[in-house]
């Protein structure tokens, strides 16, 4: 019930589950390698947070070697 909880205060989703299940690696590879937490890693991934640090930002996207705008998408509140 809390993830649904958290999901539902805003509409900004983030990809970075889909990018760790195409590169094959799991979430305390990648906090490592990019030198973040991996409660940030497993928060963005699941799509449970309020606020992101742009540090994480910049990390997440130079590990993956990708543009900040493709991180994150907005999802249309009347589906």
């Amino acid at each position: 019930m809390y993830a649904v909880v958290m999901s539902e205060k805003h509409l900004i989703r983030c990809r970075l589950q889909q990018w760790i299940d195409e590169s094959g690696e799991n979430y305390s590879t990648i906090a490592e390698a990019a030198g973040i937490s991996i409660g940030a890693v497993r928060r963005l991934a699941k799509n449970q947070f309020d606020r992101v640090d742009c540090l994480t930002w910049q990390a997440i996207c130079d590990y993956f070697k990708k543009p900040l705008s493709d991180l994150f998408y907005k999802i249309d509140e009347n589906p």
